[in-house]
């Protein structure tokens, strides 16, 4: 029987299930639960050494000897800090051994609690990961506790080895029920690397065979000539979907046109429409939480194709990390797959229902002004979009495949948009580079204009109005009028007098007629100078606008998705694939 402990039980289905059978054990009652679990498993190997630095260069000899891993395991306190030789000598030779240490609850730390310091970071320079579990009461800390065990354990064995340092706080050590039968059936997150272990490739390409795949491509993703030759290979053989923003600057037929929009309109009922396994690459996608929405509640595996081979679990489903680029996984897929024809009807259906979703007619605001600034980019120009709700509403508008598209998405601040692109604009002075830019994300970064190296071929459209729009988006209406006071930072400046006064030019627009006329001034190719146009929108009517747009998709039916135009294009498509 094991302890009725759902930590214990997620760790001890893991150290199982990724190998971890030797288990160096010293004496203590704080990890009672995880001994007398051990020791009603005969899948364990275990031994019992007191002293704590003499257990953990004892199973670094069991390492040296199976060439398996090895984990140790001790009471709080002390105990724990005699790891630390054996743990810097298994980090210099590159030994898995898995370092357990058992821990009193964070909330009692330096409140003269016995037995208790601050292991959090105890090895920290010697170890490849340390990882802090906490007790299991709701799905989500079982989500959380499994990943980073998973985590881990991948660490410890992975590329050469080393020791990982897993610390287990422990409520309680009394009254401990030992009634569970077996251990869970805990998911296991599994790291392929090319070369490794090439009968990977097989297994791979068979679970493929036959699924509906969803490829979510996101910024930073290697795009080049040979990554889009191996994806229509790849899509060839394969019943394959791809959702990518205009930060992926992915570019290829099967890609599903306006995402964010199909997302927005997809029901719950669209089950022929959702995916068996969901692969994404690189990073951040604007259209994560649509994405989210959409996968609720459907049950399928989710892959990461990264060279980093990180752990990244957006939607708690992980099971596999490939760690390689993408035109390699596309390519050792194809050659280990079978000649196998698929009926392709999910890519079918999913570029049939985006070629059906309409970009947004606005009135004059923000999202209409956006729209008819990206109709008007010059080919082979470079668009930076600042945060917030400009790198959203960009999404729903096409964009010519000459068009390189940046922003600052790694972590989505506000800060520093303007200074990127005018970085940007300086480093290639043989394109136009256009920026998208809210008033409040402007006038955080102003200072980036008072700038020595300030090229003569930036172009800023500044959309102003009066505050942070996107932070009107989850408040209730009726909060609206005082939400500018401190949510949206409301105000009444413009940005005239600053940027006049650095020499740029300047122009601004109140009416859809002057908008119009300002854009074509400021694409103009034959300007030698820097320029400006300020378009003075109102930012709840703003918001409304998206709102409306995303609530006018709810209401296009199924039959008409499947019309027309989407119908025909989607025909030339799946020719130029040879799908059809």
């Amino acid at each position: 029987m094991y302890a009725n402990e759902p930590l214990v039980l997620e760790l001890m289905s893991l150290l199982r299930s990724h190998e971890v059978k030797h288990i160096v054990i010293s004496p203590g009652s704080r990890h009672y639960a995880f001994t007398r679990s051990f020791e009603n498993d005969d899948y364990f190997s275990l031994y019992s050494i007191v002293d704590e630095r003499s257990a953990a260069f004892f199973a670094l000899g069991l390492i040296q000897a199976t060439g398996e891993s090895a984990a140790v395991i001790c009471t709080s306190g002390t105990a724990s800090i005699n790891y630390g030789s054996a743990i810097a000598e298994a980090y210099y030779q590159k030994l898995p051994l898995v370092a357990i240490t058992a821990d009193r609850l964070p909330d009692f730390l330096h409140q003269m609690e016995d037995q208790m310091l601050d292991q959090r970071q105890l090895f920290e320079g010697f170890v490849r990961l340390t990882v802090q579990l906490r007790p299991i009461t709701s799905e989500r800390d079982r989500w959380y506790c499994n990943r980073v065990i998973n985590e881990a354990l991948l660490e410890a064995q992975d590329e050469g080895g080393g020791p990982v340092h897993i610390n287990v706080p422990i409520e309680s050590h009394t009254n401990v029920q030992f009634d569970t039968v077996a251990l869970p059936d805990a998911r296991v997150i599994k790291r392929h690397r090319p070369g490794a272990d090439e009968g990977a490739w097989s297994d791979i390409a068979s679970r493929l065979t036959g699924k509906r795949v969803l490829l979510l491509w996101g910024q930073t993703a290697e795009v080049s000539e040979r990554t889009l030759t191996a994806l229509t290979s790849f899509a060839s053989i394969l019943d394959v979907s791809v959702f990518a923003d205009h930060l992926s600057n992915v570019h290829h037929p099967i890609r599903v046109t306006n995402p964010l929009g199909l997302l927005k309109s997809l029901s719950p009922s669209s089950t022929d429409m959702r995916p068996d396994i969901v692969i994404t690459l690189g990073g951040n996608i604007v259209f994560k939480e649509e994405s989210k929405s959409y996968l609720a509640g459907v049950d399928f595996e989710h892959w990461r194709v990264d060279s980093d081979g990180k752990v990244s679990d957006l939607y708690r489903k992980l099971t596999d990390v490939i760690a390689t680029k993408p035109y390699v996984f596309f390519e050792q897929v194809v050659a280990a797959s079978e000649s196998v024809e698929e009926e392709h009807t999910f890519a079918k259906r999913m570029l049939n229902a985006g070629s059906s979703i309409d970009s947004p007619k606005a009135s004059y605001g923000e999202l209409a002004i956006i729209g008819e600034l990206m109709k008007r980019l010059p080919v082979n120009s470079a668009l930076h979009i600042a945060n917030s709700a400009p790198i959203r509403m960009t999404q729903l508008y096409p964009l010519d495949s000459s068009i390189a598209v940046f922003c600052n998405r790694g972590v989505n601040g506000i800060d520093g948009c303007m200074s990127t692109a005018i970085g940007y604009a300086a480093a290639r002075p043989d394109r136009q580079v256009f920026l998208i830019i809210g008033d409040l994300t402007f006038f955080y970064d102003m200072n980036s204009l008072w700038n020595r190296h300030l090229p003569t071929n930036l172009r800023i459209l500044l959309i102003n109005n009066d505050g942070g729009a996107i932070m009107h988006s989850p408040l209730p209406k009726d909060y609206n009028d005082r939400a500018s006071r401190h949510v949206s930072a409301g105000h009444h400046t413009s940005a005239q007098g600053w940027i006049e006064s650095l020499g740029l030019a300047y122009s601004s627009a109140r009416t859809a007629g002057d908008a119009k006329s300002q854009l074509d001034w400021l694409v103009n190719p034959s300007a030698d100078e820097s320029r400006v146009v300020e378009v003075f929108t109102e930012k709840v009517s703003d918001i409304q606008q998206l709102r409306s747009y995303y609530g006018r998709l709810h209401e296009v039916t199924g039959a008409q998705r499947f019309k027309g135009r989407a119908r025909r294009s989607v025909g030339r498509v799946l020719r130029t694939l040879h799908l059809r």
